[in-house]
């Protein structure tokens, strides 16, 4: 196992991965705090009507914007997190998600800068769960 040469990002890093299910189950301003000035995010799958919105996000103020349309369009949905790990400046989650009575998995992957603060998001959903 190699030593982070810099603790406080790590620490950091854990602190915005503790609060990004936070962030999509109950306020989307959240990303301010935790996404980095150049965040960007990357979904496997597309909206319902097979848009892609976050294709064009760029910032953190930009995915705030985001989120609160997506929780418009989502109420209910609830997130929970089933393991995670931080290593460095890299992270990851895996996280179940319940909709109208259905529960599905995926998995996000995280880039973090040097201030912990999240750079880039990998998303990819499942169809079940990631209990096991």
């Amino acid at each position: 196992m190699t030593e982070n040469a810099n603790p406080t990002t790590s620490s950091s890093a854990r602190r915005s991965l503790d609060l990004w299910l936070t962030m999509w189950n109950t306020d989307g301003d959240i990303a301010r705090q935790i996404c980095a000035d150049d965040f960007r995010i990357h979904f496997a799958m597309t909206e319902p009507d097979g848009s892609t919105p976050a294709d064009d996000i760029r910032t953190a103020e930009d995915f705030a914007r985001y989120l609160r349309w997506w929780h418009g369009q989502n109420p209910g949905v609830v997130f929970t997190g089933i393991a995670d790990a931080v290593d460095g400046d890299h992270g990851r989650l895996l996280w179940d998600v319940d909709a109208n009575g259905q529960r599905a998995g995926g998995v996000d992957v995280f880039d973090f800068a040097e201030d912990g603060r999240v750079r880039r998001v990998w998303s990819v959903g499942g169809q079940r769960s990631m209990r096991s």
